[in-house]
């Protein structure tokens, strides 16, 4: 008989090996073509064992979406940044916001079309994370104001929810690649700009 440790990490194996193969299932046919018996299939398990880690496809969705914003939260905020100033810190991590979305084989596939009708059904699986990342550009604010990089008087609250929406307007615009939502690099540096423009102390 297996030791507890061994069934332990067997059973971790073959739940990475259904995520992995959703993503992989999602990504190629988005959430209203992918089903349970292709993504199971994909794992090499049968659809029995799936549904021993995971309610169905809707939760397997919530897992990979949250996955995905894991992983944008990881690339907004890499260690080095504490070097940069709060300004450099602020446009930073818009950039890397526009660039991880634009570059992200995923996220056009299941955030766009059907899909995106579905994301809502389903709800936002990760809040804390989204409201982790406004928190972030809030600190970002406060240190900006303490060091007198930025306007004394900002309201930081209200300015943090602004940047963390033209944040993700414009990330949006870049997973969607479509011509009526562009993510030119005109824009993104305007967009930088107006930021800077936004929070600047007045000289």
């Amino acid at each position: 008989m297996a030791e507890p440790g061994k069934r332990l990490e067997r059973s971790r194996q073959r739940r990475d090996r259904i995520v992995e193969a959703a993503r992989r299932c999602f990504g190629e046919r988005g959430f209203a073509d992918a089903t349970v018996e292709a993504i199971a299939s994909g794992a090499g398990v049968s659809n029995g064992l799936l549904y021993q880690f995971f309610r169905g496809k809707e939760h397997l969705f919530q897992v990979v979406v949250a996955d995905v914003t894991r992983d944008w939260v990881r690339a907004l905020v890499p260690g080095t940044d504490e070097a940069l100033s709060p300004e450099a810190r602020l446009e930073a991590m818009f950039r890397r916001s526009v660039a991880f979305c634009r570059n992200h084989p995923l996220l056009p596939k299941i955030l766009t079309g059907d899909a995106r009708l579905q994301l809502e059904r389903i709800g936002n699986p990760d809040q804390e994370r989204i409201h982790a990342h406004r928190e972030w550009i809030a600190t970002v604010l406060r240190e900006g104001i303490a060091s007198g990089a930025f306007a004394a008087d900002l309201d930081v609250a209200s300015v943090a929810d602004v940047i963390q929406q033209i944040h993700i307007d414009y990330s949006t615009r870049a997973y969607r690649r479509e011509a009526d939502f562009p993510a030119h690099p005109e824009l993104i540096d305007a967009a930088a700009r107006f930021i800077h423009d936004a929070v600047r102390a007045k000289r």
